[in-house]
């Protein structure tokens, strides 16, 4: 990097959605708003891509395709090599453990420094092979890595004490989100669905996989509907599971006060209309949408697992429940649907909490520290 120069960053993810790709887009136009010159490698749609070129974002089509493949991720180690060297990039860092696998691979061939932030416990699936083998790779690339920020503690236990990451190279930095000032009062989403003022939505916002446990929350509804008739329940989002958890719903007989609405931009509305946020994950590194219904001052219920526990303090700001446990979690929506007022308490304990606690502008200012701090050494 020439002095006097902006240092230049490239932004690597993997296909991602939800709220990772959140994270990403947040914090990219953060870090070009804070002088940063920004390189975005990603395999994003035209219109994200036209939006991340807006706010002076280099824009390098790169896709990061999921699953282990020798000879394809060769080649994407290869390509990624020559685009560091070909944009300059100074530091490179990473987002999520493949894009983090092809990243950090590639910047010790292009000699550029790394960092890399984990959004995610290791898949559930993967097994106790297939977590070793990770471990060991993580353990090994770490060595090579100037920092791993983690979203949340509980990632930062999962990347010392299970990945083997020297401690003194992690750093936790809180995903941030701000309060949408502007909200239109034409995107009335009950209007949309047809649904009366008088009935109450329980909604959620989530990637449709099997680790938001949202066949938990299908579990749930015909337990709920035995004592409130007239609930509907909300599922914004798409993912692969769509059709399976579209199909449970038939088999429930419950799929008249469930709706699915597949992927918005407009979930800032669908907030603005839950009476109560759901959150059932199995598994989660922190939970964005947690955020971001709880700074819209929404009572919260969510499973006691992963970071969610750094966000939701039980019977203080929120309700907790036991991951998996469908009638746990229809007693926790009952009660905050027969006890209103208490569950408006909690909601505005959170909403003060978020604000104070989980800031974008700290997320931006964290994580830009970190970038100059790993080029200075």
């Amino acid at each position: 990097m020439e002095y006097g120069s902006k240092p230049r960053v490239a932004e690597l993810i993997r296909s991602a959605e939800g709220g990772m790709k959140e994270h990403y887009m947040t914090l990219v136009k953060g870090l070009i708003d804070s002088g940063l010159d920004v390189i975005a490698l990603c395999g994003f749609s035209f219109k994200e891509r036209r939006e991340l070129k807006k706010w002076g974002v280099k824009v390098v089509p790169f896709a990061v395709k999921g699953g282990l493949n020798p000879i394809r991720d060769v080649v994407a180690i290869l390509r990624l090599e020559r685009l560091l060297i070909k944009h300059r990039a100074d530091i490179i860092h990473c987002h999520g453990f493949k894009a983090g696998l092809i990243g950090r691979i590639a910047a010790l061939l292009a000699r550029c420094d790394c960092i890399y932030t984990m959004h995610n416990f290791l898949p559930m699936d993967m097994g106790r092979r297939g977590r070793k083998i990770v471990a060991w790779i993580e353990k090994l690339l770490s060595r090579k890595t100037k920092n791993v920020i983690v979203v949340s503690k509980a990632l930062e236990k999962e990347a010392s004490q299970t990945l083997g990451i020297d401690k003194s190279k992690i750093r936790v930095i809180y995903n941030g989100v701000s309060f949408p000032y502007v909200l239109r009062p034409q995107q009335d989403m009950r209007a949309k669905w047809g649904i009366d003022r008088e009935d109450k939505i329980v909604g959620t916002v989530a990637r449709l996989i099997p680790s938001k446990g949202i066949d938990v929350l299908l579990d749930a509804v015909p337990l709920v509907l035995d004592k409130y008739p007239q609930t509907r329940f909300m599922i914004v989002g798409d993912g692969p599971a769509m059709s399976t958890l579209k199909s449970k719903a038939e088999a429930l007989n419950c799929s008249k006060n469930i709706i699915f609405t597949g992927y918005s931009e407009y979930i800032w509305y669908y907030y603005e209309a839950f009476d109560v946020f759901v959150l059932p994950s199995l598994s989660e590194g922190l939970g964005i949408s947690l955020l971001e219904a709880m700074i819209m001052g929404k009572p919260v219920i969510a499973s006691s697992v992963g970071g969610i526990r750094e966000i939701v303090k039980h019977e203080l700001n929120g309700y907790l429940v036991t991951p998996g446990d469908s009638q746990e979690l229809a007693n926790a929506i009952i009660y905050f649907l027969s006890n209103p007022s208490q569950a408006q308490e909690y909601a505005q304990r959170g909403e003060k909490e978020i604000k104070n606690k989980f800031d974008l502008e700290t997320m931006i200012r964290e994580t830009s520290r970190i970038i100059y701090e790993a080029m200075e050494r």
